[in-house]
């Protein structure tokens, strides 16, 4: 993740704001210590993840070059930001949103710092979908908007995940095309749609879906109650949609788990000091429930059994223990 910090106002015009081309002045909030910082979370052109100290981002007329004909989908991080453009005032909470024009003098902050994500938009990418972005701008985009719900755990699975990571639907396009056409799909979807998205077919929206259960499922997966019933409910799908997408992306419930839990279990088996703790520990901290069944899994997946693979850790990690064959039984 690239970024770009920046600790003093005198190096915020004289140096910051020259090397990163942002065009933009910051009036600081009384004698509050300056910091700003942006970065590329998704290693994407166009996402920014921006943090301001107390005070308000400033772009005048004089800023305004040709090109920046551009709309920014600016999503709030922090309660009771501050935004202005062409005589609107807007100030939005935790997880809410606006489009703002990038052709146009605007401010942005808040009292008590700002913190977000920015989602630049070019007029074309709108024109392509059939939308008007400018009956949007400087509107309040609520956070129970679930379209804007979604790119947000979009950028946020990317952001942990990597584009490396991404989960695919057996296209030969390049991954970072795809992910780059899914975030401004779903960027679109927040800016026009307010109703329920549903079970949507669309590649953006069931990238979108099907990471956010993978999420659940990650941080969740040494539950041994888990269930796809369980993670479908949690992202307010159905089970029989989620098993759908993870087959598009060849997965699946089962084998996602399974795969997550032997990991855990693995890893935990090749770590030192483990000689009090019995393989039924190591299987039940990992989220499995049958000893047996958990063995069979293990040595598939690994070749050998737990046991086997603790044993050559303890080898590894203490050469002294390994067994010396007896004199009597070397021959000349």
């Amino acid at each position: 993740m690239h970024i770009l910090r920046c600790s003093s106002l005198r190096q915020w015009r004289e140096e910051y704001v020259p090397l990163s081309g942002l065009r933009a002045d910051f009036e600081p909030l009384n004698n509050a210590p300056f910091h700003v910082s942006f970065s590329l979370p998704v290693d994407l052109p166009g996402i920014l993840k921006c943090r301001f100290s107390p005070g308000m981002c400033i772009r005048t007329a004089e800023h305004i070059q040709a090109g920046d004909d551009w709309f920014e989908l600016v999503i709030t991080k922090t309660t009771g930001t501050r935004h202005e453009q062409l005589g609107h005032h807007l100030r939005l909470n935790r997880g809410e949103a606006t489009l703002m024009r990038g052709d146009e003098p605007r401010g942005n902050g808040s009292p008590a710092g700002f913190q977000g994500f920015s989602v630049i938009v070019p007029p074309a990418e709108f024109d392509a979908r059939g939308i008007r972005p400018d009956d949007a701008v400087m509107l309040r985009m609520p956070s129970q908007r679930e379209a804007l719900g979604l790119l947000q755990s979009y950028l946020r699975s990317l952001e942990r995940r990597g584009i490396d990571q991404a989960v695919g639907f057996g296209t030969m396009t390049p991954v970072r095309e795809i992910v780059q056409r899914h975030i401004l799909d779903l960027a679109a979807l927040a800016v026009t749609w307010q109703g329920a998205v549903g079970e949507s077919d669309l590649d953006s929206v069931a990238d979108a879906r099907l990471r956010a259960a993978l999420d659940y499922i990650t941080a969740h997966f040494t539950d041994p109650r888990l269930t796809i019933e369980i993670v479908a409910r949690s992202q307010g799908i159905s089970a029989r949609y989620l098993r759908r997408l993870m087959q598009r992306a060849g997965d699946s419930y089962v084998e996602v788990v399974n795969e997550l839990r032997l990991q855990q279990a693995f890893t935990a088996l090749t770590t030192a000091d483990q000689d009090r703790r019995t393989i039924l520990d190591f299987a039940v901290e990992a989220g499995f429930s049958d000893i047996s069944h958990f063995n069979r899994l293990f040595r598939a997946r690994f070749g050998d059994t737990p046991s086997g693979v603790r044993a050559q850790n303890r080898q590894s990690e203490h050469p002294e223990m390994r067994r010396k064959t007896p004199r009597s039984q070397l021959t000349e």
